[in-house]
């Protein structure tokens, strides 16, 4: 242990201090779950859990766009902890973003045999917005990238890559498939040039498609249960239209992915196409291929990110610790001189931190608040027995728009808007998407049922002994049914 901490106490001092000022900020910053991720996966957690379902469950109804394990583990966090879920849950993302940083490092240290360089690659990542933020909220990137790198670092022992592989997959489905794919399009490479016998190659297939059959279990009994129900919400709406269709407003240019990309890595995405080129050379001429595969392991998966038509920010996630070390890689020029070296990696250590955390921009962004949507769910909680929901009048213009071009999903309309609603008031939420829909049903809304109406749609309630108001939050006004 001595020897290890003396080894690795670069990495280990950062974790450490990078675990101390993100849980400080959970704690004396303490914000709701955001629209929509946050408050939905700690919502479908809390009903899973409750109902001792393997499924998820969304107010009641299965929700069969995703596996199960991302909300399952939220939903238990939520229960087993006796301290307030936006903190225990947002812990635990800490605790697996730090899994992820601990993984990469041991990838990347494979890769260099370099201590500095490997760290100096956590600490450029660990700071970009979209992994600080994917680091502090809930969602279900993190597990999708502990199950890739997870699966890398531990081949090819087969039970401890498989759980990994497992990980991966019954957090984002068919994407967790992605490091089994890449490695078998690497051995087959290998095999036909020669550098793989023909009984490896078969000890190696027999060994992917046993860890491929195992999980594929689960789709089949996800099969046989919900049977076409299944087939139309978890291929085809969740990954076959988000592939091919710019579903629910997510447009972007052609060139999205590099733009968000640059704009993330900031200065240094000038050293990228330096790194590249090096690791390259200097792999190539060790004919080290596979140190070459590690490397450049999520290479493959930006490509093809930017060939998909659904353009969302935090999908550029799991390649940003790939694009990290690319850029901290040119480092290794200065390897001839110890001292140099050093002191070249401390001085882009400082200027990260310099710019991301003694600036003060690390304290002061938050991704949520207590807006008008907490406000009202709060005080729903406390008097009404359901909600009736008018969305605000551009996002129903939005959603018909969406709706002429076969540009949503079946869940599209299940979340309007701002689902923490229904995590906070803790009652059933209906969200209605058209006016016409909401004049007619509402004088059959139930008593003690409230709905709510921003302000340009005031008009609809007329207050009578039946209808009271009470409460207005901004733009929004909460009714009740006596």
């Amino acid at each position: 242990m001595g020897q290890m901490i003396k080894k690795h106490w670069l990495i280990i001092l950062f974790l450490v201090f990078y675990t101390a000022i993100t849980g400080y900020k959970f704690i004396h910053y303490k914000t709701p779950f955001y629209d929509w991720d946050e408050a939905i996966y700690a919502q479908v957690g809390q009903e899973m859990v409750k109902n001792k379902s393997f499924v998820p469950l969304w107010q009641g109804k299965i929700w069969l766009d995703k596996p199960p394990l991302v909300p399952i583990a939220y939903g238990l966090v939520e229960t087993v902890i006796p301290v307030a879920p936006e903190l225990s849950t947002r812990f635990f993302t800490l605790f697996l973003a730090l899994v992820v940083l601990v993984l990469s490092y041991i990838l990347y240290y494979r890769v260099t045999k370099d201590m500095l360089v490997s760290t100096v690659t956590i600490i450029i990542s660990s700071f970009l917005t979209i992994f600080l933020q994917r680091t502090q909220v809930l969602n279900v990137d993190v597990f999708l990238l502990i199950g890739w790198l997870g699966y890398l670092v531990f081949l090819p022992q087969f039970w401890l890559s498989f759980l990994f592989l497992a990980f991966g997959v019954l957090s984002k489905s068919l994407l967790g498939f992605y490091p089994l794919a890449v490695y078998a399009l690497f051995m087959t490479y290998r095999f036909f040039v020669k550098k793989v016998n023909k009984k490896e190659y078969i000890n190696f297939i027999k060994f992917i498609a046993v860890q491929g059959a195992i999980i594929l279990l689960w789709y089949l009994v996800m099969l046989i249960v919900y049977k076409y129900d299944f087939v139309k919400a978890h291929f085809i709406e969740s990954h076959f239209k988000r592939v091919t269709a710019s579903i629910e407003s997510h447009f972007g240019k052609r060139t999205f992915y590099f733009d968000l990309l640059f704009s993330q890595m900031g200065i240094f995405k000038y050293l990228i196409p330096v790194g590249l080129i090096m690791i390259i050379i200097d792999y190539l001429k060790k004919k080290d291929i596979w140190r070459i595969f590690l490397a450049l392991f999520f290479i493959p998966w930006f490509l093809f990110l930017n060939l998909t038509k659904t353009k969302i920010d935090w999908y550029l996630y799991p390649v940003l610790i790939q694009f990290s070390f690319l850029a901290a890689y040119p480092l290794t020029l200065f390897k001839k001189s110890k001292i140099v070296y050093f002191l070249a990696c401390i001085l882009v250590i400082g200027f990260v931190l310099k710019n991301n955390f003694f600036n003060g921009v690390f304290y002061n962004t938050h991704y949520s608040k207590y807006d008008q949507n907490y406000q009202l769910a709060v005080e729903a909680k406390k008097d009404c027995s359901a909600i009736y929901y008018l969305i605000d009048r551009e996002t129903r213009n939005t959603y018909a728009v969406l709706k002429s071009m076969n540009l949503i999903i079946t869940t599209t309309s299940w979340w309007g808007n701002h689902p923490l609603i229904v995590y906070y008031s803790g009652k059933r939420v209906n969200f209605i998407y058209n006016k016409d829909d909401f004049i007619r049903e509402l004088p059959n809304f139930e008593k003690g049922s409230c709905f709510v109406l921003y302000n340009d749609d005031f008009d609809i309630a007329k207050p009578n002994e039946k209808v009271k108001q009470i409460g207005q939050f901004q733009e929004l006004n909460l009714f009740i049914q006596n």
